[in-house]
């Protein structure tokens, strides 16, 4: 097939050079340091378009599956190279497939195509002890929660609240088994330390939960000027008690 041209499972050219090196000198980093693996069918929605993606899924499942299959095979063989030499505290893959009313395919063809292959690559990450394994992905993503949970990956980002992925609502109806980061709605930014301090208060109890980073829910809109963005910082530290 075409699109395998450029996509071998070949570990070779994909790996950074001095591993060992990088390593050391990571260590003493207070950043966490995450494994970036990959995406599944977010990639091949970059390869077919949105609209080829939605007939092929029927017309053509199987070389979807094939795309999948490829990209996790890479992945497969990639880890292992990578983790026997590095240490890492978390990973994160991309996986941006949810529009404001949800997925682009149907929770069932994601169960049956997409999870299946996110089990053996976070069995592969497990194993080198990450077990915060998160990934990017805009839009109402609460149909696929469930799905992304039993293909392993338990923390979600961005949380983007007019997508429909209110943090506050996803812990009510998942707990402490899903983990957080992002979910501070963005369109607030520039509506005064009022409206800013609001919408930080109504997150303030999941945060004291636990398991939840709030960070901006995606980009700051260009709307937003310097002084919004230090108010929300400052009204952040405060409230947080961030020091």
């Amino acid at each position: 097939m075409e699109y395998k041209a450029r996509l071998s499972d070949n570990p070779e050219g994909r790996i950074l050079d001095k591993l060992d090196e990088l390593n050391i000198s990571s260590k003493d980093s207070e950043t966490p340091r995450t494994i970036h693996f990959g995406s599944m069918i977010g990639w091949v929605r970059n390869i077919t378009g949105f609209e080829n993606l939605a007939y092929l899924i029927y017309d053509d499942r199987g070389l979807i599956e094939d795309m999948v299959e490829t990209f996790c095979r890479i992945t497969e063989r990639c880890l292992p190279i990578i983790l026997e030499k590095m240490e890492f505290d978390a990973a994160n893959g991309w996986e941006d497939i949810c529009c404001n009313s949800g997925p682009i395919i149907s929770p069932k063809m994601f169960d049956e195509i997409v999870v299946p292959r996110y089990q053996r690559i976070i069995k592969i990450l497990r194993s080198y002890g990450i077990d915060i394994i998160y990934t990017d992905c805009n839009g109402n993503i609460v149909p696929l929660i469930p799905s992304f949970l039993k293909g392993g990956i338990n923390c979600m980002f961005p949380l983007e609240i007019n997508g429909g992925s209110d943090p506050v609502l996803i812990r009510e109806k998942f707990g402490r088994e899903v983990l957080l980061l992002g979910g501070v709605d963005k369109m607030v930014l520039d509506k005064g330390p009022k409206v800013i301090e609001k919408e930080l208060l109504r997150l303030k109890p999941v945060v004291e939960e636990g398991g939840f980073i709030p960070h901006i829910d995606h980009r700051v809109p260009a709307n937003v000027s310097l002084d919004d963005y230090r108010t929300y910082l400052k009204l952040k530290r405060e409230i947080f008690n961030i020091s």
